[in-house]
């Protein structure tokens, strides 16, 4: 008996003799009882939850594009040649009709006035001819020859109107009122080529072009409300209706796509300081929204066996799937047609 009473107190006397092999050994058995405790918790799920809310749910889709306009005209000589005048310079405001600029015409003036005396001979001559085949019986060779006099007349008759289409090409005028964007010249005096452009275009019907992918074009109706972040003024959205989509395709880098015009509320010459034609941005399309409807985050949403489901919160940690009824989606969240009620909570990841 008294062998079993000394125990503790030898016990004690060997903790008391070896205490930094206990304090080790104490120190490693904490270690493991708390390593394994949260290596239980970590099997227990953890949820997050968040409440089915009412909210307003709108659908967008945000395409690419660039500042231009709806009306414009590019314009050059039909031949090349010296300009004489200059009506405007670049920036200049315009008036439909005026003359843009002149080339020089004296050449084509000289071969007008030669062309004239052609037709005065010409003419001449076959009156002359006509009065003497009238003194004579007519016969198919007198016959023939009247026809080749009149053709001969017709053709001098046709080269003069041709010099004067000539000459009134020496002569450009817009055909529009506006802004004259681009000049090929700023000074008289220089040559021209035929290739040389000048630029009108009408600020009132500025426009922001852009492109939709064809997955997307049937979702665009006339009239949708957008609004256009052009990248030097993101900050600041223009208001703006979707105006024009066109019938006909295009191929871009992305594949086949279609050209969507949105008006930009500008008023004058002074819009485009701000609005430069080309200014690249993006416009937000409103394809559909709903007013107080059922709303979850889209992340809490899953396929499961064909159905649409989502975890529903029926304890402080627990969750069980409830299949649900959904409608409008957004890139974040989804209308929640039938299933859930307004204040139930579902787990997001």
């Amino acid at each position: 008996m008294k062998k079993w009473l000394q125990l503790p107190k030898n016990a004690l006397n060997w903790v008391c003799q070896h205490w930094k092999l206990t304090a080790f050994v104490v120190l490693i058995l904490i270690g493991v009882g708390i390593w394994q405790y949260r290596k239980a918790q970590a099997a227990v799920p953890q949820f997050k939850f968040t409440q089915v809310e009412k909210t307003q749910l709108t659908e967008y889709l945000s395409v690419s594009g660039v500042v231009d306009a709806k009306e414009s005209a590019n314009l050059r000589f039909a031949g090349g040649g010296k300009l004489t005048y200059l009506g405007a310079q670049e920036g200049d405001l315009v008036k439909k009709g005026q003359t843009l600029a002149r080339i020089d015409a004296r050449s084509l003036q000289k071969k007008m006035q030669q062309d004239l005396n052609t037709y005065f001979i010409q003419r001449l001559t076959y009156d002359q001819d006509q009065a003497n085949r009238s003194n004579q019986t007519y016969t198919d060779a007198l016959g023939r020859q009247q026809q080749q006099d009149q053709a001969t007349l017709n053709n001098s008759v046709l080269n003069v109107e041709i010099q004067d289409i000539t000459i009134q090409n020496t002569v450009l005028s817009t055909p529009i009122a506006g802004v004259l964007v681009s000049s090929p010249a700023s000074v008289t005096g220089t040559t021209l080529l035929a290739t040389d452009l000048f630029e009108v275009i009408n600020p009132q019907t500025l426009i922001f072009r852009a492109t939709v992918d064809q997955a997307d074009i049937s979702k665009v109706l006339k009239g949708q409300v957008s609004a256009i972040a052009l990248d030097a003024y993101s900050d600041t959205p223009i208001p703006s209706k979707v105006s024009y989509i066109s019938f006909k395709s295009a191929q871009s880098s992305t594949g086949t796509v279609y050209v969507v015009e949105l008006p930009i509320p500008a008023t004058g010459a002074a819009d485009l300081n701000r609005y430069r034609l080309g200014m690249n941005g993006d416009a937000s399309i409103t394809l559909n929204q709903k007013n107080d409807v059922l709303t979850i985050p889209i992340s809490a949403v899953r396929e499961k066996d064909g159905r649409t489901v989502v975890k529903i919160k029926i304890g402080p940690n627990a969750a069980a799937d409830r299949e649900i009824q959904t409608g409008l989606e957004t890139e974040t969240q989804i209308e929640v047609v039938s299933g859930l009620n307004q204040g139930d909570e579902v787990v997001v990841p």
